[in-house]
């Protein structure tokens, strides 16, 4: 009985243990806009920013959001209500376009 008991402890602990490490690597790395780099492509990241442009096409947006004097432009993959001067939070990939970086954005809220 004493072994099953053990293995059934440590089996949890283990998985326990996996889910932790796990969601550590599941949240996006926060990043200041100056700070992202060649080295952040393809990676989750989230950051944010004061909108300074909007441009909407037929089927998305992209915007550039402005932090202190960095800023970086964010496809969105649809139309919003977003305008200038709103202050944002931007999670989605860094991706590069043209020898620029931008975020491919898959959330956007709205700071207050």
């Amino acid at each position: 009985m004493k072994p099953l008991l053990t293995i059934s402890l440590m089996t949890s602990i283990i998985g326990i243990l996996i889910l932790l490490i796990l969601s550590n690597s599941l949240e996006p790395k926060k990043i200041s806009i100056k700070d992202i780099s060649t080295k952040d492509l393809n990676q989750r990241i989230e950051t944010y920013g004061t909108i300074t442009f909007i441009k909407t096409y037929s089927e998305f947006q992209t915007i550039k959001i402005k932090q202190d004097n960095y800023s970086i432009t964010i496809l969105i993959n649809q139309k919003t209500n977003l305008v200038k001067n709103q202050t944002i939070e931007v999670t989605g990939k860094i991706t590069e376009y043209k020898s620029s970086l931008e975020i491919q954005a898959d959330k956007i809220k709205i700071k207050k």
